[in-house]
């Protein structure tokens, strides 16, 4: 195995674990009904709402097409973190920094995050910075990235060159968080 897919696994499992006293010890979420995904575990009290837990994926193409579009190969640790499970998003922190994790909920949600990356891709290449992946947002105006040179976790505004580094790598990374029961806000 991976360490990033480890670090992601672990990282999950302990949000997981943070639900142990709530009714089903998982956590729940609100989606229309329209939305489905392989982590819903069960219906909710209310209408509308779901108990969910990160399920793993059976494989990791969630980039394969666009590179073959691209003729560019994404950073290998990028497919892992948005290849390996399907999960709602997760509010994480550490001592520097308070942000939403994101991950992918479904297959639509995916063909959104797609889109979603390419356009950032693009942006990047236009204006000619280090091509960067979002993982995360904070609750300002900033995100969180993964350079696709040195696999660093990098701080940035959108549009502008990384201002921060994180961390050395993605695992190292996920490691260092701590996830808490905050309400996801994509």
């Amino acid at each position: 195995m991976n360490d990033s897919f480890l670090a992601l696994e672990a990282l999950l499992t302990r949000y997981i674990n943070l639900f142990h006293e709530e009714p089903k010890g998982l956590p729940m979420v609100e989606f229309d009904s329209e939305w489905h995904s392989d982590c819903v575990i069960e219906k909710g009290c209310k209408p509308g709402t779901y108990y969910w837990k990160p399920s793993k994926r059976d494989t990791q193409s969630t980039f394969n097409e666009l590179e073959k579009a691209l003729e560019f190969s994404f950073h290998d640790d990028i497919k892992i973190f948005f290849g390996s499970f399907w999960s709602n998003g997760i509010c994480v922190e550490r001592d520097d920094i308070n942000f939403n994790l994101i991950q992918v909920w479904n297959e639509e949600d995916e063909k959104q995050l797609k889109e979603n990356m390419l356009g950032h891709v693009f942006a990047k290449l236009k204006a000619r910075l280090p091509v960067t992946y979002f993982i995360g947002s904070t609750f300002g105006d900033e995100i969180i990235c993964l350079d696709h040179e040195s696999g660093n976790i990098v701080l940035e505004k959108p549009g502008f060159k990384a201002h921060q580094i994180l961390s050395d790598k993605l695992s190292n990374f996920l490691i260092s968080l701590q996830a808490n029961t905050d309400q996801y806000n994509n």
